[in-house]
Parts: structure tokens; C-alpha cells; sequence
């Protein structure tokens, strides 16, 4: 795509950017119920909103202080020790159970002509290498950094025709859709991994259903044990659980199990050949 006909443009022609409200203090939640309050700490880093760091808010708001939808905001603090989110944008959400509230140091940004600017273009815009870097140039304080509007709406840029903003904003914006979906899913992934391994290796349920079942049952063989105990698990993999619990100094564990210190990694690749006699749960 050539740029040679892009508008080389000031932000503050075309943008404004207002501050948040001082919310009081003594109405602040960790959890619901309440408004949420958005914080620095709901920017991800290199732009984009995160939602598993919430705050709440239980008490009076001003109206022009709710946030809507698709509102773009952009962060004014940093509190990290490299200011990993300082002056990236983010897109307020759908609102789900509770309104979203505009927050001090966090800037909304508001575009004036939408016919020379998209929302979404500068949303991506914001996240840019160019960008980013004359905010961290110009940010003030030590420990913790500050923006500030002024410096925001310094930047210079070059834009294309509002039509190509368009294409472009709908194409990075799908990438970035596909991105956090994956990261659901991974997110998903990890608790059921985390769940899985409470269940089997902590509370031994596998173990649970076929010492019961062998109790009923105490002629039958251990693949008839497993399929009634654990039926939704393959064979070979039910099979390796044992149905009964021994004494050790952690209290009872599942039979011909051990108590021991798992070495480092590395020795367990190079001890444990595929050919060895260890029995492993893949």
C-alpha cells in the first residue's frame, strides 16, 4: 500500500482527551457488588483491556463518568518499573454485569471529525512503535511515570483517506480478536489442567472410584474395575490408577505409590529411558 498521499497530522486537530474523576476511596471493592472501576491496571501491555484485575465501585457516580461501549481510552500512570502500559490505548468492552467507570489517570479519548479519523485506526495507532516511543521520551517521574494529554496529542503522524483507515482497523482489529480468543482458551486449558491434577494427584478421586468399585466387586479384574470406576478414560489409561490406598508419612496414598523428591527435570529425561520399568501417565 503506498502512503505518498497520507496526511501528516497533529492528534490535537483532530482528538481530545479528558480526565477521569476521583472516585472516593471508601467505597472501593475488591469484589462485586458495584460499578467497575478501570484502572492502569486493565491495560494490557501493548495495548488492548484486561479483564482479570477488576475493581469495584459502591457509591455515588456522575453520569458523564459511566463509560460506554467502544469508549477508547488510553493510560496516564504507570506504576511499574518499566511503565509497561504508559500511554497505550484501550477499548472499553460490552458491559456485562455492571457499568464501567471512567477512573482518574486514565484519559478518554474522544475523535472530533470522524470523517478524517477513525476510532479504531487510532486505537491502533496508539500502539505504535512511533508513538510510543515519544511518550516514554517525554513521560515525567521516577518510580512511578506520568503523560498527560498536552504530550498525547503532541504526536505527529501520517494518516491515509478514512476509507483505508477502515480496511486497516478492520484487519489488525481481527487479528487482535483471534489473539484474545486463543488466550481464552489457553486460559481455559490451564484450569482444567489445574483441576485434572487435583483431582488425580492430590485428592486421588481415579483411585477413590475403583477401591469402591472393588469393594462391590472383589473377583472382578482390573480392566472391568476401570471401566465401571472411570468410564469416561480410556482403558490403558484407568488401568494404570490402582484401587486400593497404603499408609505413608504424608497419610494414605494410592497403592505402589511412593513418597520421594522429584529430581530436577533434567535428570528425570535422562533417567527415565522409554524402555524403563516407570510406569507414566501421558
Amino acid at each position: 500500500m503506498s502512503t505518498s498521499a497520507w496526511e501528516t497530522i497533529r492528534l490535537g486537530e483532530l482528538v481530545e482527551i479528558k480526565h477521569g474523576f476521583a472516585f472516593k476511596g471508601e467505597f472501593f471493592r475488591d469484589s462485586p457488588p458495584g460499578d467497575v472501576l478501570l484502572t492502569p491496571g486493565n491495560f494490557a501491555i501493548g495495548g488492548g483491556f484486561k479483564s482479570d484485575k477488576l475493581k469495584y465501585y459502591n457509591g455515588p457516580v456522575p453520569e458523564e463518568y459511566v463509560l460506554l461501549e467502544g469508549d477508547l481510552l488510553v493510560t496516564m500512570t504507570d506504576l511499574s518499573k518499566s511503565a509497561d502500559t504508559l500511554g497505550y490505548p484501550a477499548l472499553v468492552p460490552k458491559p456485562l454485569y455492571a457499568r464501567f467507570l471512567h477512573n482518574q489517570r486514565l484519559g478518554l479519548v474522544t475523535v472530533r471529525d470522524q470523517s478524517r479519523l477513525d476510532k479504531k485506526f487510532l486505537f491502533c495507532l496508539m500502539r505504535t512503535d512511533d508513538y510510543r516511543n515519544e511518550i516514554m521520551a517525554s513521560a515525567t517521574g521516577t518510580t512511578v511515570k506520568h503523560t498527560s494529554p498536552v504530550r498525547i496529542l503532541n504526536h505527529q503522524c501520517r494518516i491515509p483517506s478514512i476509507d483505508k483507515q477502515h480496511r486497516i482497523a478492520d484487519i489488525l482489529c481481527s487479528f487482535d480478536d483471534k489473539i484474545e480468543l486463543n488466550r481464552r482458551i489457553a486460559e481455559t486449558l490451564e484450569v482444567m489442567a489445574r483441576a485434572f491434577f487435583q483431582s488425580w494427584f492430590v485428592d486421588f478421586d481415579p483411585v477413590r472410584a475403583k477401591a469402591d468399585v472393588r469393594a462391590q466387586h472383589p473377583k472382578w479384574t482390573n480392566a472391568q474395575v476401570s471401566r465401571a470406576a472411570l468410564p469416561t478414560l480410556e482403558l490403558e489409561m484407568a488401568e494404570q490408577f490402582p484401587d486400593a490406598f497404603q499408609n505413608s508419612t504424608l497419610g494414605k496414598i494410592p497403592m505402589g505409590w511412593q513418597v520421594a523428591i522429584v529430581p530436577a527435570p533434567r535428570r528425570l529425561a535422562r533417567n527415565w529411558p522409554s524402555g524403563s520399568r516407570i510406569r507414566l501417565i501421558r
